[in-house]
């Protein structure tokens, strides 16, 4: 048997690997690629008709509980249980807020921000929900475009990762429970999450990630394929795709398992950098006043209608719209929420839940804000000058053109182009590589440490590497000329899975907080020993490569 170094030793494969997480994910997810791959028509008639099933049945359980991911990131902060140090009252930090930040910002939804950026804001003016009954283009048409992007990046993908990570960090540091998914539940369940029960929920939270991370991977191979086509005449079709997926799955499974991801974490700084580029560009490129007044004003009726549209499930008219999207993008992130929450984790050491919350949640939102804010606003402010192409091209030639389409109505739009097309690979290049890692050291037996770290077996991780790939190009191929639709439909129909466990994973919190002094090893209930320790320092060097690597 296959010998690996697991940080402790010589250890043979199965001893490494938790053998029931990773047959019982690996096998079925091999199974619906298989099956997707030679049935293609009967894997897509299939997938609508869960995604119907979920649609119809759930999207009213799916959407409060997005909601009132809100409201609980926000009790776990502002409560008195909010100043609990993470890893307990002498814990210190492993890196600064500025970096923290920055990981933080780049993990969860970058591919996201990319596709959606100009393509969510022009296509909901032109197309405005059917159930608010406004003409296209009007400027409530515009307002509710605004509002609804926000609605769909603003709080509330932040919040449900936030929310996972909050239950999983305090039970993993402060109540020295093992670094996996099933943990957050062991309020409720005892030492059952250890076994075949907790093995059942990791399995089925990887099997969850593997769809999310498909629907990512599958809209950047879009976007990457359309940037080439228009740059160098690489054709989007969906042989090219394969060849996309295939070239960038060589690499970051390469980076998965040698010391090359090392270097990821440079690779993320630069992605980073070439964000705030195109931002800049964003802002005083179309209309600098007329943007950052389109901005403030959206931000503002975002907020003031914020309880409306995060609850509003169109009982009357049912348009479907809102299954189309609000459920879409909040199952999409209910997806990516598990392996998130671990990742976010393994950053906060040292640090209390209140920072926590106000890192992971309050600090990327405002970014979300400028970003669509100034993308969004300044292309529909070229749709209403006249002349701009961006909407006819997204009807023409697909929404995975909308970002070029963008920098084609302003200067230097070559060169912008080019730019974008390397933040959309930079993206995918991270998101990939890092989502391989996570998965597998989520089927591990063991971590070597309370922070999570560890070294996968090559072949689990080029394993999950491979799967990832093959599901992401599945996706696409069974969705034919509406791929973009496959990938929602793979997402839904994953999410609510995901988003069911997390309520139990709120409650299991609750019952945490409740029964502090049998769950706080360091407190045992008594919350004053973190009120002699607010201030930590950081005059030591930052060692954050430690946590990213």
């Amino acid at each position: 048997m296959e010998k690996e170094n697991n940080g402790s030793g010589k250890k043979s494969f199965f001893e490494i690997v938790n053998k029931r997480v990773l047959f019982m994910s690996g096998g079925a997810l091999v199974f619906f690629v298989a099956f997707g791959a030679i049935a293609t028509e009967q894997f897509a008639n299939g997938a609508n008709a869960a995604l119907g099933f979920v649609t119809k049945y759930f999207s009213w359980f799916i959407t409060p509980i997005s909601f009132f991911t809100v409201i609980f990131c926000l009790w776990a902060a502002f409560s008195k249980f909010g100043k609990i140090r993470l890893g307990g009252p002498d814990a210190k930090p492993t890196m600064s807020k500025p970096v923290w930040f920055a990981i933080t910002l780049t993990s969860g939804i970058a591919v996201g921000i990319n596709y959606y950026c100009v393509y969510e804001p022009v296509w909901l003016a032109q197309n405005p929900p059917p159930f608010l009954g406004i003409e296209p283009m009007s400027s409530e048409a515009i307002y509710a475009s605004m509002k609804y992007t926000f609605l769909h990046w603003g709080l509330h993908p932040y919040a449900i990762y936030t929310a996972i990570g909050v239950c999983l960090v305090f039970l993993i540091y402060n109540g020295k429970k093992r670094f996996a998914v099933s943990s957050s539940l062991y309020p409720l369940m005892g030492e059952k999450v250890y076994g075949k029960w907790g093995d059942v929920i990791n399995a089925l939270a990887i099997f969850a990630i593997i769809g999310g991370i498909a629907t990512s991977m599958g809209f950047a191979t879009l976007q990457i394929s359309r940037g080439l086509d228009i740059i160098v005449g690489f054709e989007s079709n969906a042989l090219n795709w394969l060849i996309i997926i295939g070239l960038v799955g060589v690499f970051y499974i390469a980076s998965s398992v040698t010391g090359i991801h090392k270097g990821i974490k440079y690779v993320s700084n630069t992605n980073t950098a070439l964000y705030f580029v195109l931002l800049v560009f964003a802002f005083i490129a179309v209309d600098p006043f007329g943007v950052i007044e389109m901005t403030v004003t959206t931000v503002g009726m975002y907020f003031q209608d914020f309880l409306e549209m995060s609850l509003f499930l169109d009982p009357v008219e049912r348009t479907g719209w809102i299954a189309d999207n609000n459920v879409f993008f909040n199952t999409w992130f209910f997806v990516f929420a598990p392996v998130c929450g671990l990742f976010f984790v393994k950053l906060a050491y040292g640090r209390t839940i209140r920072e926590f919350v106000m890192v992971n949640l309050i600090a990327p939102c405002i970014f979300i804000f400028v970003w669509f804010g100034f993308f969004g606003s300044g292309s529909i402010l070229l749709e209403l000058g006249g002349g701009s192409a961006i909407y006819e091209d997204i009807v023409k030639v697909g929404s995975d053109m909308s970002l070029y389409s963008y920098f084609n109505e302003l200067p230097l739009a070559k060169i912008m182009n080019n730019l974008a097309l390397v933040v959309v690979i930079l993206s995918f290049v991270t998101l990939a590589e890092s989502m391989t890692l996570a998965i597998a050291g989520m089927t591990l037996n063991n971590f070597e440490d309370e922070t999570g770290e560890a070294t996968p077996p090559k072949t689990v991780s080029i394993f999950w590497g491979v799967i990832m790939g093959l599901a992401a190009y599945i996706m696409l191929i069974t969705g034919g000329e509406d791929a973009t639709g496959a990938l929602q439909t793979s997402c839904i129909v994953c999410g609510l899975p995901i988003c069911i466990i997390s309520v139990f994973q709120m409650a299991a919190y609750f019952k945490a907080m409740k029964n502090l002094k049998e769950y706080d090893v360091y407190s045992k209930g008594d919350l004053s020993v973190y009120d002699e320790h607010k201030e930590i320092e950081e005059d030591e060097p930052v060692e954050a490569e430690r946590q990213t690597e």
